[in-house]
């Protein structure tokens, strides 16, 4: 279980690093943002409130942008 968040939170640092980095191109940060900017909207395709599926649709999304971002390699300096 620890080995799997310390994974996820490794995942989410380089997803953060990629947006960061200024040879990521920019159709890439325009997506990781928007990704994040409907994740924390008010307006979802399917809403909060309905059990279990309102923040399913959320959490799937944000796992794909990190595993997405998780592929582009950045120069560490």
């Amino acid at each position: 279980m620890l080995t799997t968040l310390s994974r996820i939170l490794e995942m989410t640092r380089h997803a953060v690093a990629v947006f960061r980095a200024p040879e990521t191109p920019l159709p890439v940060k325009l997506l990781l943002a928007s990704g994040l900017v409907y994740v924390i909207s008010p307006w979802d395709l399917i809403p909060e409130w309905v059990p279990v599926f309102g923040m399913l649709d959320d959490l799937a999304l944000m796992a794909l942008l990190i595993t997405w971002a998780s592929s582009f390699r950045i120069d560490s300096k």
